[in-house]
Order: structure tokens, then sequence, then C-alpha cells
């Protein structure tokens, strides 16, 4: 290709600048953007969310601390070796910082044989088939990064054959969950800006233009991330790819616009004309359809504006940031590059059609296309939306071996339900707490439902100590709300002792409903046993909503979409065959 239809009158540095400013928002980003993904126990809804309310206000009421549960099992829970280590491992755990209390078979109850008969240290520390017990751990703060490295080299040193630990509980999920977004964030988004920029720059044969691509996607990208963080949006469990989306929509622009600059220079070539204006040419023949692309773009994304799931909101709102600003540096920075750029013969773009699709009688396929989309979209009612908890990890791996042990041993999902008598009489009685305990013993036979701790067991507890029938429920209340027993009575039942707390640990092996019908179903046990359930929370419950929203958005949702997309490609086309 000669040189001589490059682009004229062009300042040698424009391209330079782009570079320099490319560096500048690597080094803006690099000070003012905090990269490492932002994940909590309520990652999935905003704080407006109506589950998101009734969870905070249940912490209100009775006041708990997210805990981590290490299931340590062994062929003899009862033995004097087994002990001696369940020992050492609830001091080394009281070691870490952020760790508030640790309950284990060592610290609680008196004895293993106290712990077996009682109603409450047996629920929460020891496995249905003897063959695990629990050490639980309470922590402190929202800032469990450090906490949890600590508890995982304590894990990995003591973990043995016959003292296998599991570990599983929110925020050691959460931290899990983060660590890896972090590592995708970093190591994938490098990936796919390398492996798109050497097939470019192999499908191109340019430097100069492989240089122009990775610079105007890499700014695309950078800008995206400079602009959220300046309107306070941080990195979410969904966002985490935004970097490499925001790429792969600005190259689009960018591989259309070289193709079309290409096919210029080509058309050129054999017409022996020179071609003094090719990048200005090549963008104004790209424009409008990149344009429309970007309108389209961003509508999809927009429509996740309108769901309720807080990771689809932001999603949602950095893909349309990210759309338009990959727009704008395509046709800001880019034509830069073309200029730069010498173009080369190149037989992928140098055939043009001299036939139309619809010239060959494509018509019936095309239909039959459009009514298989059409009845494969009936499939969406079919979609699982509300899979088990387990399905979110990869199998044989530490985090999933951790929850699928828990889980069989007494559950791995936290479900809380705040109950009151249907007659709103008070909790404090004999009578109030037979009911309790009779609606504790039908929760706990429920197939989904694993251990379960109440007001009940908590009172049947105090009932083991010498002389207690001397005490009223009101006066046990009482004594287990003051310091000295850790104020633990006020996590259960409130001052007016109108509303007591059930903790349910659910079992995802066994689940075969939607989570909401098994919330419904156990609504339905409190008020067959003479309760109302006035609130639930729990990650449980908040998983279960955000299945139903997902399958909302996606019948309404991708229908509307879809027609807005419709009215937009007749708008464009004009043409029912476009």
């Amino acid at each position: 290709m000669k040189r001589a239809i490059r682009d004229k009158a062009v300042p040698i540095w424009s391209h330079w600048v782009m570079l320099i400013i490319t560096a500048v928002l690597f080094v803006l980003v690099a000070i003012f953007v905090d990269l490492k993904p932002v994940v909590d126990e309520n990652f999935f809804f905003s704080t407006s969310d109506p589950g998101i309310r009734q969870t905070k206000k249940i912490e209100r009421r009775f006041p708990s601390q997210p805990e981590v549960i290490l299931a340590v099992s062994s062929r003899d829970i009862s033995s004097q070796r087994y002990l001696s280590r369940i020992q050492k491992l609830t001091q080394r755990a009281h070691t870490i910082d952020g760790v508030n209390a640790v309950k284990s078979l060592t610290e609680g109850p008196k004895s293993f044989e106290d712990a077996l008969k009682s109603p409450f240290w047996s629920r929460l520390l020891i496995a249905p088939d003897r063959k695990a017990s629990n050490v639980i751990i309470f922590m402190e703060g929202k800032q469990t990064e450090k906490p949890i490295q600590r508890l995982q080299q304590i894990v990995h040193e003591m973990d043995a054959r016959d003292f296998h630990i599991h570990t599983a509980g929110p925020p050691y999920v959460v931290e899990m969950l983060r660590r890896s977004l972090d590592h995708d964030f970093r190591y994938f988004t490098l990936t796919a800006i390398v492996l798109f920029g050497l097939t470019m720059a192999a499908l191109f044969r340019s430097v100069r233009l492989f240089v122009g691509m990775l610079c105007t996607c890499t700014s695309a990208v950078l800008l995206t991330l400079l602009v959220q963080s300046l309107l306070g949006h941080k990195i979410g469990i969904l966002t985490v790819n935004l970097g490499t989306i925001v790429f792969i929509v600005a190259l689009s622009h960018l591989i259309y616009m070289t193709f079309n600059w290409q096919m210029l220079a080509n058309r050129a070539h054999r017409l022996g004309k020179e071609s003094p204006n090719l990048a200005q040419d090549a963008m104004r023949m790209t424009f409008p359809p990149s344009f429309w692309s970007m309108v389209c773009a961003s509508l999809g994304f927009a429509s996740l504006l309108i769901v309720q799931a807080k990771p689809l909101r932001e999603l949602g709102f950095g893909g349309v940031l990210g759309t338009v600003v990959a727009f704008a540096c395509a046709y800001l920075m880019y034509p830069t590059f073309l200029r730069w750029a010498v173009p080369r013969k190149s037989k992928i773009v140098e055939a043009e059609p001299t036939h139309s699709f619809w010239s060959r009688r494509f018509g019936l396929l095309s239909l039959g296309i459009i009514l298989l989309c059409a009845a494969l979209g009936l499939g969406l009612v079919n979609v699982n939306t509300d899979p088990s908890l387990m399905d979110y990890f990869k199998p044989h791996q530490e985090l999933r071996d951790g929850l699928e042990f828990v889980d069989q041993t007494g559950g791995s999902n936290p479900l809380t339900l705040v109950v009151s008598a249907s007659n709103g009489s008070l909790l404090n009685t004999d009578a109030a707490y037979e009911k309790m305990w009779r609606l504790h013993g039908a929760l706990e036979h429920e197939k989904d439902v694993g251990t379960v701790i109440s007001l009940a067991t908590l009172l049947a507890e105090g009932d083991r100590v010498p002389f207690s029938f001397l005490i009223s429920y009101e006066k046990m209340m009482e004594i287990m709300s003051q310091p000295k027993y850790a104020r633990v009575a006020k996590s259960f039942v409130t001052d007016d002792r109108k509303e007591a707390v059930f903790m349910l640990r659910m079992i995802e092996a066994r689940r075969t409903e939607y989570r909401v019908d098994v919330v419904n179903h156990l609504r339905a046990v409190c008020r067959k046993y003479g309760f109302k359930a006035d609130l639930v929370g729990g990650i449980y419950y908040l998983q279960g909503r955000l299945a139903k929203l997902v399958a909302d958005s996606l019948v309404t949702g991708l229908f509307w979409l879809n027609l807005l997309f419709i009215v937009i490609a007749w708008v464009v086309a004009r043409s029912v065959r476009q």
C-alpha cells in the first residue's frame, strides 16, 4: 500500500498526547480509586430493600455478632486427645484481633457429658451424628480480612487426619468471595486485554494500530473506573468485570472503524487516488451504526437499574457509564492513531459483497430462526433462579467442602424468625415456655431446617441449674441479661417480653422448593402453634427474595427490552427484512 494515501497535514505529536492522557488516567486511578471489591453479608440488596430493612430491624432488636463456624470432625469427639486439641484451637482463636468471643466444648459447657445433656449446648456445638463438634467464633466489626487470614493460618496448622477442620459462616464466605473477585479483577482483566490486543495486532498487522487500540480501550476502562469512583460507586460483586466489559465495548467500535478505514484505503489504492482524510472518512462512515449500537447497549444496561438486586443495579449503572465512555474514547482518541498508521493491503477487507443476504432467498430460514428463538424463550420459566448455595462455588474447593460439611451437620444458611404470641401475651410465663418448646420441636422436624436455637433452649439451660424451680422465667431472663452472662437473653427476647427470636440454620442439600416458599411454610408452622412471624431475616431469606426478583426480571424485563430493541431497529432500518 502506498504511503501517499496516508492522511496529510496531521500533527506528528497528536498520538503522543493520547498516550500521555492514558498515562495520566492510570496515575489518577492508582491514587484515587479503591480497586478492592466491596463485599459484605448483605451485598445482594440496597439499604432501601424491604428484606434488608427487616434484617436490620432484627439486628437492632436482638443484637448479635457475625460468627464463623469451625466444624471439627474426628472418629471420637469424646476422647481426651480430641478435647485437648479443641481447647488449644479455642485458645488460639481467642488471640486473633477482631474476635470477640469463642464457644466450644471446652468453653461454654462444663464438660463433654454436660454438653450432651444440655438442650442448648448440644444443639449449638455437637453434630447430630456425634462425629464432629463446632467451634463458634464471634467476630466484631466489618473488617474481617486480617482476622480471617489469621484464622486460616491457625486452621492449616492444626488440621490433621483425625482432627479435620471445616470452615463456614458468613464472614468467612464473604472474605473468600472478596479474594476471588480481587483475583479475577486483576488477572482476568489483564488476560482479556492482552488476548484481545494481540488478536487485533495479528489481524491488522500494525504496531501503531495495536498501540492505538490498547491506548483507547485502556483509557475507556480507566476513565470509567475514575468517574464511577468520583460518583461514590465502589467495585462490587458484578462490577468487578466491568473493566473487561468496557474494554470489549470500546474495542468493537475500533474494529468496525479500522475495517472501514482499511476498506477505504484498498478502494483508493485500486482507483489510484489519494485519500488525504482517510481517518475522517472512516470515522464518518462508522459513526451512525456505532451510535445506535451504543444506544442499544446503554438501554440494555439501563434496564438493570429498575431491579431491586443491588449487584444488578450497580452493573446497570456501571454498564451505562462504561458504554458512553467507550463510545466517546473511540471517536475522540482512536482517529489520531488511524492518521498515524499506514494502511496495509489486507485480504480480509479487500473483497466487497456483491449480493445481499435476502437476494439468496433465505427468508423462510430467517423466519424459522425467529420462531425457534420465540419458542426457546418460553423455556425461561424453567430457568433455576434459586439454586443451592453450594452451586455458587466450585466443587472440591476448600470453601465449598467446608460449606457442604457444615450443611450436613446442622445447616449452612442462616435464617432468623422473630415471633410473638398470636394473642399478644407475654413470653415470660410457663405456658408461653411450653408453647415455644412445641414450636421449636416442630421447626426442628422440618426437612429444610437443621439446627434451631431459641429462647426455649436458653430457658431450658437455665432450668438445669440447681433450685431453678424457685426462680420464675422472668427472673431467669433478667439474670441472663446481666453482663456476667454476656447479656445473652437480650439476643433472644425483647425487653417487653413480647417477641422472641428463633435462629435457624437451613440445610441446602435437602431443599426442593423455592426459598420463599420454604419461608412461607415456616410462617404457617408458627401460626399453627399459636405464634406469628413478625419479622424474617437472614441470608437465606434474602437469597429467596433475590431469586424471585430475578425470575420476575427475566420474564418482564427481557420482554420490554426486546420490544424496545425492535422499535429502535425499525426506526433505524425502516425495513422488516433488516
